[in-house]
């Protein structure tokens, strides 16, 4: 199929989610009835709904159909370039935009968070030092602790950059950096910031500059 026509019905599948005030979960019409409302043929929809599905905008119910889908970065993660999991500095650029994005977010949080969201944080310190203590995995653990300190905003953007930028990291780092020996600690220090009123950034950068420490000991170590 020539590009133009690709495209072409590429936009105007996405012009009928959106003009049709779509939404994820939502139903399109079958094939032919979807690819005459288009004015397109039925070669040329099939090529621009599988391009769709790779982006994450729709997918394919089995013996259902087409439907929209939910939102996520996904998609896209699975489409980056091989070439950011190869250089070194990557990671140090996508650190860099997260720690901008929590640091720059953290006291607006602060203003809207709960006890109940507080003391879920605690327990997640405590999760994480249990895991410390027996060598059980911590990454998970962090990343939920993240994602629980952010959602009193009811930001779902940051929620999901905040998820991007996990699943970058741990593609980027690899298995040898691991995790901080102290990380309930710098964790634990958040959590106390935020019960006693104090200023967060503070914690949050100390946050960032132990992962910072530890990637810079880690490339030296490279090296040597």
């Amino acid at each position: 199929m020539e590009e133009s026509k690709f495209l072409a019905a590429q936009q105007r599948l996405r012009e009928y989610i959106d003009q049709n005030g779509l939404r994820p979960g939502d139903g399109l019409p079958s094939e032919g009835a979807l690819a005459a409302e288009l004015g397109i043929s039925r070669i040329s929809l099939r090529e621009a709904t599988r391009s769709l599905q790779t982006l994450g905008v729709i997918e394919a119910k089995r013996g259902k159909g087409l439907y929209v889908s939910e939102f996520s970065f996904q998609p896209i993660l699975d489409q980056l370039p091989y070439g950011m999991a190869v250089h070194g500095a990557s990671l140090h650029e996508v650190l860099v935009v997260r720690e901008t994005l929590e640091e720059g977010l953290i006291e607006s949080v602060a203003k809207r968070m709960g006890a109940d969201v507080v003391d879920d944080l605690d327990r997640l310190v405590d999760r994480m030092e249990e895991a410390e203590q027996t060598g059980g995995p911590l990454s998970d653990i962090d990343k939920e602790f993240h994602l629980r300190l952010f959602e009193p905003l009811g930001n779902q953007l940051v929620t999901h950059l905040i998820e991007i930028f996990w699943v970058l990291s741990d593609r980027l780092r690899g298995e040898e950096l691991g995790v901080p020996l102290h990380v309930a600690d710098v964790h634990r220090n958040i959590v106390r910031a935020l019960r006693n009123g104090e200023r967060l950034v503070p914690a949050m950068s100390a946050h960032f500059t132990d992962i910072r420490n530890r990637m810079e000991k880690h490339e030296r170590s490279v090296r040597s």
